[in-house]
């Protein structure tokens, strides 16, 4: 603090010296005069020694009061709680930065309002959409024709992800928290997805958990429906398993698996990776998702992958009673 402060004053800090050694070099010059030089020299390194510690004290408490609100407070906290100055200059910079700050308000208000007018427009575009994917569903519904369904059901996941992305930024007043029994939700997912099971001719390994866990219905579903989703769309053969384990949901799949340097990066918001790139169905969205919502439902979420040999998705439970 005191280099900090010598630095900035370093200009009186030159003059005064320069002052005293003014004195004495007067004092050397006319010895007649050299007491009351010494004399009128002792007053002046007095009191500036007096008024350098007093004006220090006060830089240091300037100083510390600012470094708390740069580390604590937002900006416009800052901007009202700065110490009053007699000095123009900083005044003159204090001025300019409430100046920046009514710019940066403006600025960021007009974004917000932007993004509110976006946020409103997809929204009212994702309830829209299901009127003609209905429509679309009743007259194919008799219909022999497997891959367009395949593609309509794809359409609506895709809605879904949209819809439940555009709530994301306030998740948390979304949930409705409670104890469930765990199994229900997990069949309600598999239902889902039923049709491709069926059409990839996948098998299904789901061992009953009976476990109950605290949690937001909806939006748990969510995440089992995604990571589901995922399992069936990168497993051509074998398997998909749903089994508890040490306090955990455990869905594993025999799939293509995960590139070891794409692990780190999974949860990334419109990151695919390898298997994303090569399949053009990924959006990145997902697992980012999935991440976001089980870390303020207070579920930890891990994956462990081997390319060619399978996924495994853990989400860890808060268990409520067996």
């Amino acid at each position: 603090m005191i280099g900090r402060y010598c630095k900035d004053h370093l200009g009186a800090i030159l003059f005064y010296v320069f002052t005293i050694a003014t004195f004495w070099l007067v004092a050397g010059l006319y010895a007649q005069y050299r007491s009351e030089i010494f004399y009128a020299t002792c007053i002046t390194l007095a009191v500036g020694i007096v008024l350098g510690i007093v004006d220090f004290l006060r830089y240091r408490q300037r100083m510390s009061y600012l470094e708390q609100l740069n580390a604590h407070a937002k900006i416009e906290e800052c901007l009202e709680k700065l110490p009053e100055t007699g000095n123009c200059e900083v005044q003159m910079y204090q001025e300019l930065l409430q100046s920046l700050a009514d710019s940066y308000r403006g600025y960021v208000s007009k974004e917000e309002e932007k993004y509110r007018d976006r946020s409103d427009y997809f929204m009212m575009w994702t309830h829209q959409i299901k009127t003609p994917i209905a429509a679309m569903h009743l007259l194919i519904d008799d219909e022999d024709v497997p891959e367009v369904k395949d593609q309509l059901f794809r359409i609506e996941e895709y809605v879904s992800v949209v819809m439940n992305y555009l709530k994301s930024d306030d998740i948390s007043q979304d949930f409705v928290l409670a104890e469930y029994d765990l199994d229900p939700i997990i069949e309600e997912a598999v239902r889902h997805y039923s049709s491709i099971f069926i059409r990839k001719k996948l098998k299904l390994e789901f061992t009953h958990t009976n476990l109950k866990v605290t949690t937001d219905k909806k939006w748990f579903l969510f995440v089992i429906e995604q990571i589901l989703s995922n399992a069936l769309k990168y497993t051509e053969t074998g398997s998909i398993s749903i089994s508890a384990e040490k306090g955990a949901l455990v869905i594993s799949d025999t799939g293509c698996g995960i590139a070891e340097e794409d692990l780190p990066r999974l949860f990334e918001k419109g990151y695919t990776g390898y298997n994303g790139h090569s399949n053009e169905h990924s959006s990145g969205l997902g697992l980012y998702l999935c991440h976001k919502v089980l870390h303020q439902l207070g579920h930890p979420i891990t994956i462990t992958s081997k390319v060619g040999a399978g996924t495994q998705v853990r989400i860890g439970l808060d268990l409520t009673g067996l």
